[in-house]
């Protein structure tokens, strides 16, 4: 499974992307607290429900199951200008 990151959540993990190979979290709320235990700073924008999740360059807005080949894109909200 392969997690990226986009914008200002990338200063927060300090990577772009990350691989998760063994264990990988089976859903979307899963894997909100597997990040939340690696990254104690993202707890506070799940709580507020602002960021946005992709599985397979597809947005979700559900707590959908995950399989260990999905790619998984978390964003922060997009504001227009």
């Amino acid at each position: 499974m392969r997690i990226r990151y986009f914008a200002w959540i990338k200063d927060i993990t300090k990577k772009e992307d990350e691989i998760i190979d063994i264990n990988h979290p089976k859903s979307i709320q899963e894997l909100k607290k597997y990040l939340e235990n690696l990254y104690p700073e993202l707890k506070k924008h799940f709580l507020q429900d602002v960021l946005r999740f992709a599985v397979n360059q597809e947005y979700v807005s559900e707590n959908l199951n995950l399989k260990p080949i999905d790619e998984i894109a978390i964003f922060p909200p997009v504001s227009g200008g």
